[in-house]
C-alpha cells in the first residue's frame, strides 16, 4: 500500500515560516506508521517540496527507518488543469510505475487538489497539520483502502 504524502499542512502548519517549526509533526507521523498494522505502508512524496529536490533531500526530515520507506515522488507538471492537480500526479505516478491497481491513499490538507478520489484522502487541518485527533480517522481510512483496494 502506498501513502502519498504532502508536507505543508500535514507535517507542519501550512502557515509556518520559521525553520524551527518545520516538520513539527514528523514524530507523530513516524510513531503512527511504526505501528505493526501500518508497517507495510510505503510513502511517495506528493508535496510541492519535491520540486527541485532528490529523494535523499526529501528523506532528510525523517528517521532512517521511515526514510527508507519513502520510495519515490510524484511527477511534476503533469496536471492538465488547475483542478485536482495532486490527484492527477498520483494517478500518473501509479501508471508510470506500472502499478495502476496498487492500493493507495493520501495525506494532504488541500481538498481542491482532489476530485474523483477524495475518499482516499485524509485531510488534515492546514493550520495544525497532523494531530492526535486525526489518527483514528486515518487508521479507518487505511483499513478501508486495504479491504477495498
Amino acid at each position: 500500500m502506498l501513502l502519498f504524502l504532502d508536507f505543508d499542512g500535514v507535517l507542519h502548519s501550512a502557515y509556518v515560516f520559521r525553520q524551527e517549526h518545520m516538520f513539527s509533526q514528523v514524530p507523530l507521523f513516524e510513531r503512527f506508521f511504526r505501528q505493526p498494522e501500518n508497517a507495510h505502508i510505503q510513502f511517495v512524496i506528493s508535496s510541492t517540496w519535491r520540486s527541485g529536490r532528490n529523494l535523499p533531500a526529501l528523506r532528510r526530515p525523517f528517521s532512517p527507518d521511515i526514510a527508507q520507506r519513502i520510495i519515490g515522488k510524484t511527477p511534476e507538471h503533469v496536471a492538465t488543469s488547475p483542478i485536482a492537480p495532486r490527484e492527477q500526479e498520483i494517478l500518473c505516478y501509479l501508471e508510470d510505475n506500472l502499478i495502476p491497481n496498487e492500493p493507495w491513499l493520501a495525506l494532504d490538507d488541500a481538498r481542491s487538489y482532489f476530485h474523483h478520489h477524495s475518499q482516499r484522502v485524509h485531510f488534515c487541518a492546514a493550520d495544525t497539520g497532523l494531530t492526535e485527533r486525526d489518527l483514528s480517522e486515518l487508521a479507518q481510512l487505511i483499513q478501508r483502502v486495504a479491504n477495498n483496494g
